[in-house]
């Protein structure tokens, strides 16, 4: 009888030692008659399966993380799998084309003629050929200043462009100046006038390029 007592005794320290369901108990849970041997055996065991759990954790939420971010690079289009990213376009550069100034007849052309020369006579002789081509010269007179060593000057008022650029062109290598004070079109003849330009020759100037 005492030796049955002594197996079921035994018996009873191996099935608490012994983990229940494949579970390992908690510490708290161990009987206090545990030696402290086994008692370190199972802490062991249960940090180590904690150690565990968190490096599987880690590892996964890395794996997030890098297909997340693969996911968004190739959605913006920045990264494409198995080749390089496909580098945006460029805009095409806006395309400049020079306009010409049409030209007015010269009938619709009125100006002063004045000589800023000191060769008598060259404002009236030029003002007969302007008006034999068709301008309307309404006055002849001496230019307040010396006009220098240009060709010719040609002043206009505000909006009055188109006029000034048809005068103008009569003229080699003409300056146009915009005066704000101006009542009308005159052109002031310098130094280097030597001829108008023929009627054939004449051509409308190309101005800044629009674009």
């Amino acid at each position: 009888m005492a030796g049955h007592d002594e197996d079921d005794l035994r018996d009873g320290r191996l099935r608490e030692e012994r983990p229940h369901d494949g579970v390992l108990p908690e510490v708290d849970e161990i009987d206090d008659g545990l030696d402290e041997e086994s008692f370190r055996r199972l802490s062991g065991r249960r940090h180590s399966r904690l150690v565990r759990q968190r490096i599987v954790f880690a590892v996964v939420v890395v794996l997030v993380l890098a297909v997340g971010g693969g996911a968004y690079l190739v959605w913006s289009d920045r990264w494409q799998p198995g080749g390089a990213a496909t580098p945006t376009a460029a805009a095409p550069a806006p395309t400049c084309t020079p306009q010409a100034v049409e030209l007015l007849p010269p009938a619709e052309v009125s100006l002063t003629v004045l000589n800023g020369t000191d060769r008598r006579g060259l404002a009236a002789s030029v003002a007969g050929e302007l008006r034999s081509r068709g301008f309307v010269v309404t006055e002849v007179g001496n230019a307040p200043a010396a006009t220098g060593p240009v060709t010719a000057v040609v002043t206009f008022p505000a909006g009055q462009r188109q006029q000034a650029t048809t005068l103008g062109a009569r003229f080699p290598e003409v300056q146009l100046v915009e005066d704000p004070a101006a009542a009308a079109v005159s052109v002031s003849l310098g130094d280097g006038y030597q001829q108008l330009v023929g009627e054939e020759a004449v051509v409308a100037p190309v101005t800044e390029p629009v674009c």
